[in-house]
This record gives C-alpha cells, sequence and structure tokens, in this order.
C-alpha cells in the first residue's frame, strides 16, 4: 500500500522517509516545552525557519516565559536550552560529554570526516597534545610579507584565512612545509570544505543522511594497507585535526578583531604603544604577549562583541537529574544560553565596543577577564573538563597575526563600506564579504621578522 503511493522511491529511501516523518511527529510527553512547534507544520518549515531568523528571540521569550530548561528545534534536532545559572551545574556534570556530541552532530562515523574522529577521539590524544605541547608557543612566523605602500583591498576571506593557516602550520608541520603552497591548498580546501559538507548534510534528515552512491573501491597496495593499519589515527588525519582546531575558529576570531581595529581606529595607536613597549623589554615572548593587556581585552571584547547565542554543548549519555529533580534522558541534547555576554546587569553599555572593558576588569581583580578564560558570562571556550584545550594557542597565535599587523600595516574598511556579520540561527559567522583595506607602513615600528 505505501509502496504504492512512492512507486519511484528505492526501497531503503522509503523506509527512511517513513522513519523521518515518525520523527517528526511532536513528542507531548517532554517535561521541557518545544517554543517553536507550531499546528500543521509537519514537516518543520515554519520551526526552523523561525529558529534560522529569530533564535534570539525564540530564546529569550522560552527563558522568560518558563524560567527554566526547554526546546528548541532546530535542523540538527531537538535542544534542550538551559538558562545560564545552570552552566556550573553543566560544566561539572560527568553525565554530559562534549566530544561525543560533536562525533555526533559532525558525522565522525562517515567516510572523508577521519580528521573530525581524530580531534574529538575518545582516547583524547589530540586533546592532550593541544593541553600540554602548545600552550607555551613563543613563536610563530611572521605572516604578512607584502611591501605595497598604498592602499589596496585584502582578498578578505582568502588572505585572512591564509595568514591564521601560515601561522599554525609553522607549528604544526614546520615553517619549511608552512610556506609550501600544495600543503596550505590541501589544508585550506579541506576546512572550507569540510564545514560546507556538514552544514550540506545537516540540511537533510538523519535517517537519510547516510544515503547516497558509494564511495570507489582502489584494488592497490596502498589502499589495502590503510584498511588494515592497526593506527586508529594516521598521521594525515591528525595534521588535518589540527588545521580544523588551528585555522577555522582562531581566522573567524582575527577577520572580526581586524573588523573591530578598523572600525575603531582611536584603539590603534595605544595598541602599537603597548605592543612596541613589550617587545622592547621582552622580545617577543610568551612573557611580551602576556603583557600585552590592552591586545588582549581587544580581542576579548571582540569575542564578546559577535558571541553565539549558546554554548556548553553537550550530550547526555546517562539519564541526568537536574537541581530541580527534573530527568534529562540518556541521547538528549542540551545547550546553555549565553545572553549574559550582552547583558546590561553584567555589562556597562553592553552594546558599544569598549576595548578597554576587559583591562578595566583585570585592574579589579576579576581573574577571568583575560582572553583565555571562561566564566558563566563569558563562556566562549566552554568550560570545566571539556573546556577548549587549544584555547592557548588559539590566543597566542592570535596575538602574534595581530601584532604584526598593527606593526607593520595600516587598515581600514573601504570607504562607505559597513561591515554586517550574519547570524544563522544560535550562531554567528563573521562578514564573508568585507571590503577590507591595508597599506605597507612607511615607518614600521621594531617588529620581529
Amino acid at each position: 500500500m505505501i509502496a504504492e503511493l512512492f512507486p519511484s522511491v528505492p526501497g531503503w529511501t522509503l523506509i527512511a522517509i517513513l522513519v523521518d516523518l515518525y520523527c517528526l511527529i511532536p513528542s507531548q510527553q517532554s517535561q521541557f516545552p518545544l517554543v517553536n512547534h507550531y499546528p500543521g507544520d509537519l514537516f518543520r518549515r515554519k520551526a526552523y525557519q523561525e529558529y534560522s531568523q529569530n533564535a534570539k528571540k525564540l530564546i529569550a521569550d522560552g527563558l522568560a516565559k518558563y524560567q527554566g530548561p526547554f526546546t528548541l528545534l532546530i535542523p540538527k534536532g531537538k535542544k534542550i536550552i538551559l538558562p545560564s545559572f545552570l552552566s556550573d551545574w553543566v560544566k561539572t556534570n560527568r553525565d554530559l560529554d562534549h566530544q561525543e556530541l560533536v562525533r555526533e552532530e559532525y558525522f565522525s562515523e562517515f567516510p572523508r570526516f577521519e580528521a573530525l574522529y581524530a580531534a574529538h577521539s575518545p582516547d583524547r590524544m589530540l586533546i592532550d597534545l593541544l593541553r600540554t605541547k602548545l600552550t607555551q608557543l613563543e613563536e610563530l612566523l611572521p605572516t604578512i610579507n607584502q611591501h605595497d605602500q598604498s592602499w589596496h583591498q585584502l582578498e578578505w576571506e582568502k588572505d585572512t584565512t591564509g595568514i591564521i593557516s601560515l601561522a599554525a602550520a609553522s607549528v604544526f608541520v614546520g615553517p619549511g612545509m608552512a610556506l609550501d603552497s600544495e600543503w596550505q591548498n590541501v589544508v585550506q580546501t579541506y576546512v572550507r570544505e569540510f564545514f560546507t559538507v556538514v552544514g550540506e548534510l545537516s540540511a537533510w534528515s538523519p535517517p537519510l543522511r547516510p544515503i547516497g552512491q558509494a564511495a570507489p573501491q582502489h584494488k592497490d597496495v596502498l589502499s589495502w594497507t590503510s584498511n588494515i593499519a592497526s593506527n586508529k589515527l594516521p598521521a594525515g588525519d591528525i595534521q588535518l585535526a589540527l588545521a580544523m582546531a588551528g585555522v577555522f575558529t582562531t581566522s573567524e576570531a582575527f577577520r572580526q578583531a581586524l573588523i573591530d581595529l578598523a572600525q575603531h581606529p582611536e584603539l590603534v595607536a595605544p595598541l602599537r604603544e603597548e605592543v612596541t613597549q613589550c617587545i622592547a623589554d621582552h622580545r617577543l615572548s610568551q612573557i611580551a604577549l602576556q603583557r600585552m593587556e590592552l591586545l588582549d581585552s581587544v580581542m576579548k571584547e571582540s569575542q564578546r562583541f559577535t558571541p553565539a547565542l549558546v554554548g556548553l554543548e553537550r550530550k547526555v549519555i546517562r539519564d541526568t537529574t537536574l537541581p530541580d529533580g527534573r530527568t534529562i534522558p540518556k541521547g538528549s541534547h542540551l545547550m546553555v544560553d549565553s545572553s549574559e555576554m550582552w547583558s546590561s546587569k553584567v555589562h556597562k553599555q553592553p552594546d558599544t565596543f569598549d576595548g578597554y572593558r576587559f583591562v578595566k576588569r583585570r585592574q579589579t581583580g576579576d581573574k577571568a577577564s583575560s582572553y583565555v578564560q571562561s566564566s558563566r558570562e563569558h563562556n566562549v571556550f566552554g568550560g570545566g573538563r571539556h573546556i577548549c584545550p587549544g584555547r592557548f594557542f588559539a590566543g597566542t597565535e592570535l596575538k602574534i597575526c595581530l601584532v604584526h599587523i598593527l606593526l607593520k600595516y595600516d587598515i581600514r574598511l573601504k570607504e562607505g563600506y559597513v561591515s554586517a556579520s550574519l547570524q544563522f540561527g544560535a550562531y554567528v559567522a563573521i562578514d564573508p564579504f568585507a571590503n577590507f583595506e591595508v597599506r605597507r607602513r612607511s615607518e614600521t615600528e621594531p617588529c620581529p621578522s
């Protein structure tokens, strides 16, 4: 009977569609109300549209209405949103796991996603590497060597990603390989296409994602040895995993910091003064970077100004109990509201970019005011045992690249251009179309080369 309704649909595909339709039926027994469920919205089109366009309002309305956890429907499935006062509960709860959520949501079991598995493998090998080996980084390659003293426009995404990729590769594969154009092309292409494919797969319902054309099988020695290799994390996967960890999010942070500096040129002179003095006293060392407190503050304010709406994302690996006694079942996904980052209850004039905001807080003894620190009101790097292990590396990488830009280049947005980030549901993409101009300074301050 059902097959007659879909005569041209293969059997397994039909089964997947039916399973997906069953999953679309909203559960009336959830303890956590669904805020974007609409009558007659069988295929969730309105739910997804509302999430994509109005996620901030949906989350704010849900928190105001329920004063506690609620459910948000997004293309990746149902997410339980927790209010920020439960941040510490999330950070310390052993029933919750971040790595398992990432492996599930970014398709680590699919072919060609092995680098994602390497980055978030259960043995935490790469995480331990990032935590122990890359936190004391003291030197990266100089990143831009253009000598054009006239204003010219950057190829925005290509050039900014290239700067960060070159800096990261100088550590991951060494200075020689970092300059290899073929290696850079492999890394940057993989990172770019990885996230493109993740977005495309996420648009399909879960039962349909594995259905596709089989990959060709090659009958050669390399293929055989690859299939039977005992090493669970091949070197190539590890290098691509490191590239993802060191390039994508740091490139986004770099782009936003450049835009913020171009929009607030009054910060450039004091930043150059601070950087010059620190390098004069300590060369370009870890000590020098630690003493660049204004630069650190500008980076953190840039991060605060373009936040995701949620953080501390977790998968429930065992039934767990909230402080109010309600149970969140195994397999659920949850995330914590991040609105304290732009709340007037936490920040004075939160809608104003203040490069000195975290310098002032540091002077009051606030230990969470540095770029790499996480707190309930600023959870970009996560928290607890799942706090981002590469945050020290990312902070150092970002600082060094900004140091070179500040000392060697003048920067600006093209006259008349108004930069704007793009909001995709709860997440933000830094302006991918920025008309950004640079010129080599005629008299540069001392800078290591």
